[in-house]
């Protein structure tokens, strides 16, 4: 039997505040300081979102995560970030600054540092470039940008109120940039949603019910639009957004696309033609990934992820091929130190086959992302595990 391992597809980091300094265009430094000694006088803890059972630097220091990560497993991982300068809310993943200009300096001494340390980490990692879209020219420039730094991806900006919405023609430059680099695009779960005041536990609850919302706006956006017709290459990933919400998303959506186009014929003084030319759950089959973070059985019936799985007449699944595994270290909601029980948890179901928790656990991301499988293979076969074995242990 050979040994496989993960490649988590969720993982968080920042630089210690001061650091991104080293980062920040000249013209920019006086900004810099003056939101570093805000920070610094707020008395904030100098990290974003992270488990209580972790330190700070297990946001930046790597040697420390990849001893953890190894701990359960993981031999790589998918990077976002977890606090950007002139970042406008504390736990805002995508970084949003207090102005369109300050936001984009942020974001870019983000991934300078980035890319930095992901050149240090020897194939190990893949950064996921902060970028935002409002201006549509500087996005095509920063997304070249990444794929010269050696990023490994985009992260989807925000739909935030008055910006461009992901239908509209005017970021195909954008998409275009994206299909020649061959970069993955990523919707990481939350982006987007309010900023709900007053603070407590109804905005808490408030957001954890809708941030699925928020974040799966821009899969159905994308398909209306013909994105995926325009730029048939494009891969994008849903990561922890939860995916409770796809498969009657994309079920619904087919139903409305099955009934034709005289349903909006109230709308006649718009311009109806169809920007696409296949039923919605189509495209996720040819341009989509869901990344389960952190992953755990309440997040979908498990048995549906395996290739036995027969699913009813009209029933869409996410498919083996569409699925990987995410530890969402350090965040506060982590799978870690638990992450060999929701391999288990993984395993369990029959329909799950041994390939088919391969491909959810490693193959996918390896694709998907672009990780040497040849140059993992020795850290496989150091901290790997023998999926038999796990299955053996979990039904006994």
């Amino acid at each position: 039997m050979s040994k496989t391992a993960i490649i988590s597809v969720d993982g968080h980091v920042k630089a210690p505040r001061a650091a991104y300094r080293d980062y920040i265009e000249t013209k920019y430094l006086q900004d810099f300081d003056d939101w570093l000694r805000a920070e610094q006088a707020s008395g904030r803890p100098d990290a974003g979102n992270i488990s209580p059972d972790l330190p700070p630097d297990s946001q930046w220091d790597f040697a420390r995560r990849q001893r953890d990560l190894e701990s359960q497993g993981v031999v790589a991982e998918v990077l976002f970030p977890n606090g950007v300068p002139f970042q406008a809310r504390p736990f805002d993943d995508s970084g949003q600054g207090t102005s369109p200009e300050l936001t984009r300096v942020g974001k870019m001494a983000y991934n300078r540092w980035l890319a930095d340390v992901c050149s240090e980490a020897a194939g190990r990692v893949s950064g996921q470039a902060a970028i935002a879209f409002d201006d549509v020219d500087q996005a095509v420039k920063d997304v070249h940008w990444a794929k010269q730094s050696g990023l490994g991806g985009i992260m989807m900006p925000p739909l935030n109120p008055g910006g461009t919405f992901f239908f509209d023609p005017a970021l195909d430059p954008v998409w275009a940039a994206i299909q020649e680099v061959g970069l993955p695009i990523s919707q990481h779960g939350g982006a987007g949603v309010p900023a709900y005041s007053p603070p407590g536990m109804a905005a808490i609850l408030t957001l954890a019910y809708e941030h699925a919302f928020f974040s799966g706006r821009s899969l159905w956006q994308l398909i209306v639009g013909g994105v995926f017709d325009r730029f048939p290459g494009l891969k994008v990933v849903f990561v922890e957004t939860e995916v409770h919400w796809i498969a009657p998303a994309l079920r619904n959506l087919d139903m409305k696309i099955s009934l034709g186009d005289e349903w909006t014929a109230f709308a006649a003084f718009i311009e109806r033609e169809r920007a696409f030319h296949r039923l919605p759950s189509e495209y996720w089959a040819s341009n989509c990934y869901a990344g389960i973070s952190p992953f755990h059985s309440n997040q979908l019936a498990i048995e549906t992820l395996g290739s036995g799985y027969e699913p009813a007449p009209g029933e869409f699944t996410i498919g083996t091929g569409r699925a990987m595994f995410g530890v969402d270290y350090p965040h506060f909601e982590t799978a870690y130190p638990v992450t060999m029980e929701r391999v288990a948890q993984l395993l369990r179901p029959s329909t799950v086959s041994e390939d088919d928790a391969q491909r959810i656990l490693f193959d996918n991301a390896a694709e998907v992302y672009g990780f040497d499988r040849n140059a993992l293979k020795p850290h496989v076969e150091r901290v790997g595990f023998e999926l038999a074995e796990v299955r053996s242990a979990s039904a006994s």
